[in-house]
């Protein structure tokens, strides 16, 4: 007996998430940038409007031409698309139409839709769907869609990996979408679409597992300064049992935060962080070969504004102590899945242990490097919020070269339903590589010289600054110390991802 999926509510959360994933690359599509084309300009304008004071003297300094130049290069970067326009890919299964048929009703071109299929009899279901006679079909190709990311250089607008199992499981989604953007497959910007099955109830053991990597990746991503002790066992002094009773309490609300935080995490920290460290780009910024040899920060404690490090380096830590923390199996495959297909000679720990030494190294930054570094710490620049700092250049600078696709917040859409007897969490993520801010940034040994010039410097932290205000309430990792302007005022506020919607009954 084969498998359907016509249920109603699994239709209706199909065309929900769909329709909202094309028209934000459509019709809404100044809205799926990070930052929009206007707000460096509306910066400037809102510190024009004190009439006085430091911050009015320093953007009056701001000549006009290098604004209208920015946003020339966002509109170029961001464009404009009509669903014609689009081109898709999903996984088939059985019944390839049902997704085919949405797409099609929502203006995409039957041609620029690409159906995949690496199970022999459920392909051949695929195929059996459709009369030989009825052109309007998507291309059903028989092949891993991993593989085919791996190898063929197609990109897409949009992305549905619907994945039919938890999140962290043997069906290796999160591996497919990790090697979704270790291969850039996904156009800027573009729309992922996932959905993953609900760890039940009834199952114990995946509940107590889940429960224990949620305790400490919500933890350190919460609290940089989370710290461990070892008081004959090494733990976390924050993670107690009314903390996890709460996440137990709640775990349905935590587990569907956790998809969509993962996600977001591997396309603007892990994948770059590989990208970064197995390209040796990481040889332009310190003097010390080979890789191997960068010493370990023993001290976990001492890992600050990198959560992703700090929550893989502790299960390592848990790990060698010979801890039984049920999650620490469980997060070793979260940390392989997090890398792709083909894992590659530096995997995702030692990579961001290359950043993270970059990042706090004095003594084998190398010295062509050394006079950006103290530019940027010497308190030459101004101060308009935060006090520019090294590592403002360095997370710019890193960032060039690894290509990180930031979440846009405020464009994500987040549904559970109940697909006859199992929950699903459905996430719609809009991802910008946000090349209007890095393609403005010259080269390493250039910054210097071009942060001089106020009015480039002026203009490109006030962009950054829009990059940052995606980011504040989600991950440390970049850009710490990068405001110009406070979150409380309207205009410049922080984003949020809305909380996801339970869709049926």
């Amino acid at each position: 007996m084969s498998i359907t999926y016509t249920q109603n509510i699994k239709n209706t959360a199909r065309q929900m998430m769909l329709q909202h994933a094309v028209k934000s690359l459509t019709v809404y599509r100044n809205l799926a940038g990070c930052v929009d084309n206007y707000y460096v300009r509306n910066i400037r304008d809102y510190f024009l409007s004190f009439a006085e004071g430091r911050d009015y003297d320093e953007v009056r300094k701001i000549d006009l031409d290098y604004i209208i130049e920015w946003e020339r290069q966002r509109t170029v970067q961001i464009g404009n698309k009509r669903p014609e326009d689009l081109m898709v890919c999903y996984l088939s299964g059985p019944e390839p139409k049902n997704d085919f048929n949405e797409l099609i009703s929502l203006g995409i071109l039957p041609q620029n839709i690409w159906a995949f299929e690496v199970n022999g009899g459920i392909y051949t279901q695929a195929l059996n769907s459709y009369d030989n006679s009825n052109f309007k079909q998507p291309k059903i190709i028989k092949m891993s869609i991993e593989k085919f990311f791996e190898f063929t250089p197609k990109k897409f607008d949009i992305v549905y990996i619907d994945s039919c199992g938890a999140l962290i499981s043997d069906k290796h989604a999160l591996r497919c979408i990790s090697t979704l953007f270790k291969y850039h497959r996904l156009n800027s910007p573009g729309t992922l679409i996932t959905n993953f099955a609900e760890i039940e109830a009834s199952n114990y053991m995946e509940r107590t597992t889940y429960l224990d990597i949620m305790s400490k990746y919500f933890l350190i991503k919460q609290n940089s300064e989370a710290s461990m002790v070892n008081n004959g066992k090494l733990v976390f002094k924050e993670i107690d049992e009314i903390k996890l009773e709460q996440l137990n309490n709640n775990f349905d609300n935590y587990y569907g935060d956790l998809i969509t935080s993962l996600i977001c995490d591997i396309a603007s920290v892990s994948v770059p962080n590989l990208r970064f460290a197995n390209s040796q780009n990481w040889r332009e910024f310190i003097d010390i070969f080979p890789p191997e040899i960068i010493p370990d920060i023993i001290d976990i404690n001492s890992v600050k504004n990198h959560s992703i490090y700090k929550f893989f380096l502790s299960n390592k830590l848990l790990e060698n102590y010979q801890s039984t923390d049920p999650g620490i199996h469980k997060i070793n495959k979260l940390a392989t899945e997090m890398t792709g297909i083909t894992p590659q000679s530096i995997d995702l720990l030692r990579s961001m242990k290359i950043i993270q030494n970059i990042k706090a190294s004095n003594n084998n930054v190398r010295e062509d490097i050394k006079e950006s570094l103290n530019y940027f710490d010497s308190g030459g620049m101004y101060q308009f919020l935060d006090k520019p700092c090294k590592n403002l250049f360095l997370d710019l600078t890193i960032n060039q070269f690894s290509y990180p696709m930031h979440y846009v917040s405020h464009s994500a859409k987040r549904i559970s339903y109940k697909a006859k007897d199992t929950k699903m969490f459905m996430d719609s993520i809009v991802f910008d590589e946000c090349r209007y801010i890095y393609e403005w940034l010259p080269a390493i040994h250039q910054i210097k010289n071009a942060f001089q010039n106020l009015s480039w410097q002026y203009v490109f932290r006030f962009a950054v600054d829009g990059l940052v205000k995606q980011r504040l309430n989600y991950n440390n990792e970049f850009f710490f110390q990068g405001s110009v302007i406070s979150k409380e005022i309207d205009g410049f506020k922080e984003q949020y991802i809305k909380p996801r919607k339970h869709i049926g009954g």
